[in-house]
Parts: C-alpha cells; structure tokens; sequence
C-alpha cells in the first residue's frame, strides 16, 4: 500500500498526465479493500489461535497457576492487537472512499 501511495506521490506528472486523481483514488480504495479484507479473514483464526495456545500451556504444565494467569492476561492482549490492526484497516479504508466521495463531487 504505501508503494501505491509513494508512487502516485513521486510519480508526479507521469502519472497524473495518464490517470486522474479520482482513477488513482480507485487503485489505492482496491489495494486497501484487500488489506482489509485480509485483517477481518484473520481475526477468528488468531482468536482461536491464542485460546488453543492457552489450553495447550494448561494441558502441558509447563507453567504455575499463577504463569497461567498472566499468560491468559498476555495472550488476549496479543489477540486483541489483531483487532485494533484490524479496526486500523477498516478506517483508512473508510478515509480514502470518503477522500473518493469528496473528489468524484467536484
């Protein structure tokens, strides 16, 4: 994403003499709509992934009853790092088809 951004940047006159700003605004919304798509696809599977890693450390016994609980505590957060990364995603997405809506306006 940020090569799309940098090229459409520095391109310059190359590329704006071939696409309008509104085609390149395009360009940019379907790369994110994959990157977006792709952090809601994983979600689940690092949800799912964090509570088989907790039961496994439960199982196994290689950690206290207390290490357990602060790798519970340690392994949600680690999760929910998916969903902010997510959350992130949804709104620049929701940024460059706003900045679309405003240019396809004028």
């Amino acid at each position: 994403m940020n090569f799309i951004i940098m090229i459409a940047f520095f391109g310059g006159s190359a590329i704006y003499a071939t696409l309008p700003v509104t085609e390149i605004l395009i360009v940019i919304i379907a790369a994110q709509a994959v990157i977006t798509a792709f952090a809601l696809v994983t979600l689940p599977v690092e949800f799912d992934a964090s509570k088989r890693a907790l039961a496994w450390i439960k199982d196994s016994g290689v950690v206290t009853s207390q290490e357990h609980a602060m790798s519970k505590d340690a392994l949600k957060w680690a999760a929910r790092t998916y969903l902010v990364a997510a959350l992130s995603s949804l709104a620049t997405l929701m940024y460059f088809v706003l900045r679309y809506m405003a240019n396809s306006r004028d």
